[in-house]
C-alpha cells in the first residue's frame, strides 16, 4: 500500500494539538519497526525547533500494555539509567493519547511521543555483526538495565504470557498454521519443515513444564534486546529503545534472547550456528558488570545451565512472531521466508551439535 504523506502529516498534526510541543514542521517515517508505526518528527514552538519520536501503536493493543511500557521507561529515568527516551505527557497529564472508539465500532488508536534519541542506527535484528567493543558494551547495558528494574513491579501488564506459559501456545499455533496457507514460498518451506519444528516445540514444552518448578529470578525484561534497538556512537551504546515487548519473565531468557539476536549466523557454511567465542565473551561481560555494580547477583549456576535451552527457546519465540506476523498481515513472502529459513537453520544446529557445544562452552563461565 502506497504511503500517504498528506494523511500522515494531518494525523500527526492533530495528535500534536493535544500536547504542548509546538506545531509540526517535518516528519520522516521510520521503516524499521514491524509492530507499530513510527516517525521522526520536528516541531516548532516559540521559534525553537525540536525533534521527537512519534509512535502510533499497533491495533488491538490494550492500554494496560502501554502503561506498563511507559512505567518501565519512567522508572529507568528515575534510576538514572540515561539511555532511554522520555515519554511526553499530553495536556491532560497522560503518557499517551488515543482517539475514542468510533460510532462504527472502530477500535481506538493510541499514540505516544518520546524524546528523539541521538546516535547511529548501525544494525537491525537481521544478521548483525557488532565489533567486540560494541557487543561488550551492549552486554554491560543489559546488565545495568536488569539492575535498574530489580524489584520493580510496573502498573499495567503485558498480556503475552511468560515464555514457559507461552510455549504450549506456540506449539498449538504451529500445529494448525498450515491451514492458513497463502500458497507462497514461505508456506512451502514451512510445510517441508513442519514436522521437525513441531518436534522441537514438543521438546521445549516438556522443558518449560520442568522449568516452572525451579526457583529462578524473574524481573522486568526488555524481551527485544538486539543491536537494532540500540544506538551507538564511537562503538559505545548511547541509546536503548523499544520497550513495547517488555514484560516480567525469566532474567535468563532475556540474556539468552540477546545472545541469539547478537550472535546467530544467518549466512554461509555456519548458518544457524552461534558464534560461541563472542557469545561467551558477552556473557562474561554481563556477569562482570553485575559483580561490579550493586543491586542484582550475576547469573547463578542454575541459570547458566538453563542458557542452552533458553537460547533454543529464544529461536522458537521469534519463530512464533515470524509465523503469526506472516499469517496476520499482508507481508512480503520472500522476506519472511528468509526469517523462517533462519529459524529452521538455528533449530537444526541446536538439535544437532549445538546444545553440546553450548554446554561445553559454558563450563568455563
Amino acid at each position: 500500500m502506497k504511503f500517504d504523506q498528506a494523511a500522515a502529516f494531518s494525523e500527526i498534526s492533530k495528535v500534536l494539538t493535544n500536547y504542548n510541543l509546538g506545531e509540526l514542521l517535518h516528519f520522516e517515517r521510520n521503516e524499521l519497526g514491524y509492530n507499530n508505526t513510527n516517525f521522526a518528527i520536528q516541531t516548532i514552538r516559540s521559534g525553537e525547533k525540536q525533534d521527537y519520536f512519534f509512535r502510533r501503536y499497533k491495533l488491538n493493543i490494550h492500554p494496560d500494555e502501554i502503561k506498563f511500557e511507559h512505567a518501565v521507561i519512567n522508572h529507568l529515568i528515575d534510576q538514572n539509567f540515561d539511555l532511554v527516551a522520555r515519554v511526553h505527557q499530553t495536556k491532560g497529564g497522560d503518557s499517551y493519547f488515543y482517539t475514542p472508539t468510533g460510532s462504527d465500532s472502530t477500535l481506538p488508536t493510541f499514540y505516544a511521543i518520546f524524546d528523539f534519541l541521538e546516535g547511529e542506527d548501525k544494525y537491525t535484528w537481521i544478521d548483525p555483526h557488532c565489533s567486540a567493543i560494541e557487543f561488550n558494551d551492549s552486554a554491560s547495558v543489559l546488565a545495568k538495565f536488569h539492575i535498574a528494574v530489580t524489584d520493580f513491579t510496573p502498573p499495567g501488564r503485558r498480556f503475552q504470557p511468560k515464555i514457559c506459559e507461552l510455549m504450549p501456545q506456540i506449539a498449538d499455533y504451529l500445529d494448525t498454521c498450515l491451514k492458513r496457507s497463502k500458497g507462497t514460498s514461505f508456506d512451502t518451506l514451512l510445510e517441508e519443515n513442519h514436522a521437525f519444528l513441531l518436534d522441537c516445540c514438543s521438546d521445549m514444552k516438556v522443558y518449560c513444564a520442568d522449568l516452572q518448578r525451579l526457583e529462578v529470578p524473574h524481573l522486568v525484561i526488555h524481551c527485544d534486546f538486539h543491536p537494532g534497538n540500540l544506538k551507538y556512537s564511537h562503538q559505545e551504546v548511547i541509546a536503548l529503545f523499544d520497550f513495547d515487548w517488555s514484560k516480567i519473565d525469566l532474567r535468563s531468557f532475556d540474556v539468552a534472547l540477546a545472545i541469539w539476536y547478537f550472535f546467530s549466523n544467518w549466512k554461509g557454511a555456519q548458518k544457524g550456528s552461534l558464534r560461541l567465542d563472542e557469545s561467551m565473551q558477552f556473557l562474561k561481560t554481563y556477569q562482570t558488570t553485575l559483580q561490579e555494580f550493586p543491586g542484582l547477583n550475576p547469573l547463578s549456576q542454575i541459570e547458566i545451565q538453563q542458557l542452552p535451552d533458553m537460547i533454543n527457546l529464544s529461536n522458537l519465540y521469534v519463530l512464533y512472531w515470524t509465523i503469526t506476523d506472516f499469517y496476520s498481515k499482508p507481508v512480503e513472502p520472500d522476506e519472511y521466508r528468509i526469517y523462517l529459513q533462519h529459524h529452521i537453520n538455528c533449530s537444526r544446529w541446536f538439535t544437532g551439535r549445538g546444545r553440546r557445544l553450548l554446554e561445553e562452552a559454558m563450563i568455563f563461565l
